[in-house]
């Protein structure tokens, strides 16, 4: 059976601070949506740097990610321009850059925009620490009356020797947020998800990148659309 989700589709963002394998991930999603499918299409609001590796819309014209990418709209009418975009009974993802907390920003817009936020999180005191500001910046909308979207976290960059990301799951659990249970494993093997920039990505059955996007995808759809 398929998952249907309401017919004027769902919108997920993807946040979190540099490095945190936010294009990584989407990319490996998209491919992953189709094959459950899902129609999906990507919007990419990130704006990399001379130093950075690339963008998610970068990668799409370098390799066919299974689902249309589109370069960032102004995000000024970013929300209007992600519903319009979005397929009926489909799936909208936005991929972000290194989050700012910058009133007036393209991180406010894309929080405003989605109806489900996934924070990516590396499981180290500093990275929590840092991403508090995301945290508060969804805090905030509530706070003003603004438009807010559910939020999950996602540990990311994982090394699965370490006690930090059990350690941090539960610290994030005992402060009230949704940790998700699947973990994207930090590889930086010749076929690890870290050196997959610019080449089409792997869709293993049971791979995490699989188990997550099953996973976010139950987050969002009605109980009986499954």
């Amino acid at each position: 059976m398929g998952w249907t989700l309401p017919p004027d589709g769902r919108r997920i963002g993807l946040l979190g601070k540099g490095g945190a394998g936010k294009s990584t991930t989407l990319a490996h999603l998209l491919g992953h949506w189709v094959a459950e499918g899902v129609d999906v299409i990507g919007i990419d609001m990130d704006r990399p740097g001379d130093d950075e590796s690339g963008s998610l819309y970068a990668w799409a014209e370098l390799a066919d990610l299974g689902a249309p990418v589109y370069p960032a709209p102004a995000h000024t009418r970013l929300a209007a321009e992600v519903r319009r975009l979005t397929p009926a009974g489909g799936l909208a993802a936005l991929d972000t850059g290194a989050w700012e907390r910058k009133a007036g920003g393209p991180h406010f817009a894309v929080l405003s925009a989605v109806d489900l936020a996934v924070l990516m999180l590396q499981p180290t005191d500093m990275d929590v620490e840092r991403a508090g500001s995301v945290l508060a910046a969804i805090d905030h909308l509530d706070e003003v009356g603004a438009p807010a979207p559910d939020l999950v976290i996602v540990l990311s960059m994982v090394n699965r020797s370490a006690a930090s990301p059990a350690d941090t799951r539960q610290a994030l659990a005992d402060a009230g947020y949704t940790v998700l249970a699947t973990e994207i494993p930090r590889s930086d093997a010749r076929d690890g998800y870290g050196q997959s920039f610019g080449k089409r990505p792997r869709l293993a059955a049971g791979s995490p990148m699989q188990l997550l996007a099953r996973e976010l995808l139950a987050h969002i759809t009605p109980e009986d659309g499954r």
